[in-house]
C-alpha cells in the first residue's frame, strides 16, 4: 500500500488498493480513485470522504462489476469477513479508511495508507478496534 499523498485521501487509497488487488485496474492510484469517487463533491480536502457510510466506495466497486455489502461490524464479524474476502473499513473514532488484506493470528491484516496513524500500522487488533470504533465495513461478496 503506497502512503497517501494527502491527509484527506485515505478512502481513495483504500479503493485504489482494492482495484489493484482484485485486478479491476492494475494502474489504480490515489489520484485516479479520487477522480472515480468524485472530486470535490464526494471527496475533498475539507472533509475527506463526504459520506462516512462508504456508499460512494460501494458505487465505484459496483460500477466495476464487484458486488458489495455494507454494514457496521463487531470485531468477530469483521474477522470472519477478512477470512473470506476483501473490503474497506473505517472506524467512527478513527476517521480513517483502510483495506482488508486478511487475518494475521487474532488480528485483522490491513493495507494502511497512513501507517502509525492513531497507533495502527498493518494489523488491527481487538483492543484498537474497540478504541477506534464503531467500525463500518464495505466488503466484496
Amino acid at each position: 500500500m503506497p502512503r497517501q499523498q494527502n491527509s484527506w485521501s485515505c478512502a481513495a487509497c483504500a479503493l485504489a488498493w482494492i482495484q489493484r488487488a482484485t485486478g479491476i485496474s492494475e494502474s489504480a492510484s490515489e489520484m485516479s480513485a479520487i477522480q472515480d469517487i468524485g472530486f470535490p463533491e464526494n471527496i475533498n480536502a475539507t472533509y475527506g470522504l463526504m459520506r462516512g457510510s462508504g456508499i460512494q466506495l460501494q458505487i465505484e466497486l459496483e460500477d466495476d462489476n464487484q458486488p458489495t455489502r455494507q454494514k457496521w461490524v463487531t470485531f468477530d464479524e469483521l474477522y470472519a469477513i477478512a477470512e473470506h474476502t476483501t473490503g474497506m473499513i473505517a472506524g467512527g473514532s478513527w476517521y480513517h479508511w483502510v483495506s482488508i488484506r486478511g487475518v494475521s493470528n487474532d488480528s485483522i491484516w490491513i493495507a494502511n495508507s497512513a501507517p502509525g496513524y492513531r497507533g495502527v500500522y498493518d494489523v488491527l487488533n481487538r483492543t484498537d478496534f474497540n478504541r477506534l470504533g464503531p467500525f463500518n465495513c464495505v466488503y466484496l461478496i
